[in-house]
């Protein structure tokens, strides 16, 4: 890491940052030592171009020098790495950490830091709603997971029955749908971004027309209201937290921080994708509007979490261990 990050995020400076906040909200934590070599896992997901920000800046330097970036390709590889504690930090489907702390894990979630991505991609331009997918086939992923339950939940809202109006089928990642969708071996497909993006762009170099047709996330406001589904957080394991105290009060100022600059900088923002998260600089810009990325501590997004956990609670309390997580488990930056 450059030196001139080395010393731009200096002890002093994050206390000079805290001195700048109104005194009633601030919190002067006691400092521990530097955290070294500790990996950030991150989802394959828009909403962890903040985190690759974070950690390419030099912002997280003095606190956990040394950090790495990588990203998981399934959930069960993210579940792998939380309970085994080989992941401290790591960007989550929300319902993941409230889950494992249900079982018992020492996790909580810090931040929420992306909205719903999820929609309907087809190559049928006459499908605008989710009655016009009645009686035909739909492609989906991750199954008995969370893109499938808040289809199924969005669905219901709609008045459908998910396993009577559709004729669903499922693979086994978000990017195998986005190929056959391209290829033309799907009609209809339920993507997150970027594949959704891919598959468009894909299927546009083969001469044929993909259509977004469906945003879940409008249905679910058009229903529940709300700011939407609170889908990608940012998850901590308790020890972490406690060893490395003054990272909560950093991330408070440099999340917010990493997130404009990557709308302000959009191509710098692609390259930086393509470096850590491999994605090709096209499709993260094609893709970097529809991902929905917001910033919001966990504590001030409870209602529209707990309003997604009684969701997922409804289709299947098993993938919430059975009840709501505690208060405790909803951090404050």
């Amino acid at each position: 890491m450059p030196e001139m990050f080395r010393s731009a995020i200096s002890r002093r400076t994050i206390l000079s940052t805290l001195a700048a906040t109104s005194i009633g909200s601030m919190r002067v934590p006691a400092f521990g030592k530097p955290v070294a070599n500790v990996e950030i896992l991150c989802a394959p997901t828009v909403a962890s171009i903040v985190v690759a920000r974070l950690l390419d800046s030099g912002a997280l330097g003095a606190v956990l020098p040394n950090a790495s970036f990588r990203l998981w390709h399934d959930t069960d590889e993210l579940r792998a790495a939380t309970v085994s504690q080989r992941s401290r930090l790591f960007t989550t489907p929300t319902h993941v950490p409230a889950n494992l702390a249900n079982r018992g894990l020492p996790l909580k979630l810090l931040a929420v830091l992306g909205m719903g991505h999820l929609g309907i991609v087809t190559s049928d331009g006459s499908i605008t709603r989710l009655a016009d997918l009645a009686g035909k086939p739909v492609l989906g992923f991750f199954r008995n997971d969370m893109p499938d339950i808040v289809f199924r939940a969005t669905a219901r809202m709609e008045g459908l029955d998910p396993d009577k109006d559709f004729k669903l089928t499922y693979v086994g990642t978000p990017m195998e749908a986005a190929q056959m969708l391209a290829a033309g071996r799907a009609e209809t497909a339920i993507l997150s971004e970027p594949p959704a993006t891919v598959a468009i762009m894909m299927a546009m170099h083969q001469g044929r027309e993909l259509f977004r047709a469906i945003d879940l996330q409008d249905v679910w406001i058009k229903h529940k209201g709300g700011d939407g589904i609170p889908m990608v957080g940012l998850g901590i394991e308790e020890s972490l937290r406690d060893e490395a105290p003054e990272l909560l009060p950093l991330l408070q100022s440099a999340l917010p921080q990493a997130k404009d600059w990557v709308f302000a900088n959009k191509p710098e923002a692609a390259a930086l994708a393509e470096k850590l998260m491999h994605y090709h600089q096209p499709m993260f810009l094609g893709a970097i509007d529809h991902a929905q990325i917001r910033i919001m501590s966990a504590k001030a997004a409870r209602k529209d979490l707990e309003s997604f956990y009684r969701t997922i609670l409804d289709f299947s309390p098993d993938t919430l261990g059975g009840h709501l997580p505690d208060a405790s488990f909803y951090l404050d930056l």
